[in-house]
């Protein structure tokens, strides 16, 4: 069968999720969301012919799995601070992971071994200036509040927080 009208790096060679592979998924479906099957570290990982100790994720849709850098963790363990309101130490638990959806997206400002090369990024709620990362983001939202800085209309509106942190918010205020 031959396809005409398609990404030319859409069948090459490669054995890990890649920033073409997200590029491909979101000119395709509009946003590359996809929901953690499972969150290991393992070593010796043939990754595109190299071997690599590192941190991987699988999915329950049907792609590949995916190294996940150290900015990408940091980025999935704020999001569950967030969405979930587990203390950042919980959040980094990658067991904790599992279940969890991820919004991801090619930034072609990613760097390795100091060249401009791009990759993936897991896109990360916006999260209130100055606060975290030792509370649960209850503790974060009531902060701000507090401050005076913002009122409970903009932390709804702008800020992901849990539906469990919503109720306290309208309910306490």
């Amino acid at each position: 069968m031959k396809e005409h009208n398609i990404d030319a790096m859409k069948y090459r060679k490669h054995t890990h999720l890649a920033g073409v592979d997200v590029s491909i998924i979101t000119a395709e479906k509009g946003k590359c969301i996809l929901t953690i099957k499972d969150a290991y570290y393992s070593r010796g990982v043939d990754v595109s012919g190299n071997k690599t100790d590192g941190y991987f994720l699988e999915f329950e849709e049907d792609v590949m799995d995916m190294v996940v850098n150290s900015s990408n963790r940091k980025i999935i363990a704020n999001n569950l601070v967030l969405e979930k309101g587990l203390s950042l130490i919980d959040s980094r638990n990658i067991g904790n992971w599992i279940g969890t959806k991820v919004e991801l997206y090619f930034d072609e400002t990613i760097k390795m071994m100091g060249k401009v090369v791009g990759g993936i990024r897991v896109k990360g709620f916006k999260i209130l200036p100055d606060l975290l990362p030792n509370t649960p983001n209850f503790e974060a939202v009531k902060k701000a509040l507090d401050s005076k800085q913002y009122t409970i209309e903009q932390v709804k509106t702008k800020y992901n927080v849990s539906e469990a942190v919503q109720k306290l918010l309208e309910n306490g205020k």
